[in-house]
């Protein structure tokens, strides 16, 4: 029986949107992100980064697929893809 990798990256991406509405709220409302200025942009992309990394393993762990090659190929383009989604909302917000 074959895995089920369009399955487990429409997971994933869900779980990414998640995390990703999840830190807006956190970024939004933490005012050390509000005094970085000029740097806010990029303090944005470094946590959504840590976030997704974080969602990524989870997804992997949770199908038993943290030493799958082709499984994390497919997670490291789907976070990669949704990161770079929401850091276009997010420059078109702010």
């Amino acid at each position: 029986m074959s895995f089920d990798y369009g399955k487990f990256e429409k997971d994933l991406e869900t779980g990414c949107n998640e995390a990703y509405k999840e830190f807006l709220k956190e970024f939004n409302s933490d005012s050390t992100y509000i005094s970085a200025g000029g740097g806010k942009l990029e303090a944005f992309i470094e946590g959504l980064q840590k976030e997704f990394d974080k969602t990524k393993t989870f997804y992997l762990k949770k199908h038993k697929l943290e030493n799958d090659p082709e499984a994390r190929r497919r997670a490291l383009a789907v976070a990669k893809q949704s990161a770079k989604k929401c850091i276009e909302e997010f420059s078109r917000i702010q």
